[in-house]
């Protein structure tokens, strides 16, 4: 496991789901897996410094059963 800097209650960084008054401010947990599986394959996959590639890759096997689709 990678050095973890978000956990499931921190707030989501950057994005739709980020700070207001631009994102929605969700926590991480909140994040729809729709949105971070977008995240992955739009480039966070690659991304070894991303503190939400991180998280994402430290939650993939939750955020696969959450996902309804293939991640």
């Amino acid at each position: 496991m990678e050095e973890v800097k978000l956990t499931d209650t921190s707030p989501m960084p950057f994005g739709k789901y980020g700070p207001k008054p631009k994102g929605t401010g969700q926590l991480m947990q909140d994040v729809p897996a729709s949105y971070l599986n977008w995240l992955w394959h739009d480039g966070l996959k690659e991304d070894m410094q991303s503190d939400v590639a991180i998280y994402i890759r430290n939650n993939l096997n939750v955020l696969e059963t959450e996902f309804d689709g293939e991640w």
